[in-house]
């Protein structure tokens, strides 16, 4: 189904991030957030969710430096130098 909704920039800033981090598009990433906040919902205990965990990297090299992948790095990967 489709849904059309606002998100404060930030958090939509962040959530491309995040789907570029694991190589999944970002619709598929909102989904599985929603999956699992409902699904934590039903588990809550005492008011507190469960926190979520995301699957770790194997492999790879430490970057050097001015490699790093900071979220401003991200974003001029992804959106180019300009913005």
């Amino acid at each position: 189904m489709k849904m059309t909704f606002e998100l404060p920039a930030d958090l939509a800033r962040q959530l491309k991030v995040r789907a570029a981090e694991e190589g999944v598009k970002l619709k598929d990433l909102v989904a599985e957030a929603c999956r699992r906040l409902l699904s934590a919902s039903s588990k809550e205990v005492k008011g507190k969710p469960q926190s979520l965990s995301y699957p770790k990297l194997k492999g790879g090299r430490q970057a050097k430096s001015g490699e790093e992948m900071t979220p401003d790095r991200v974003a001029e990967v992804l959106w180019g130098s300009g913005e």
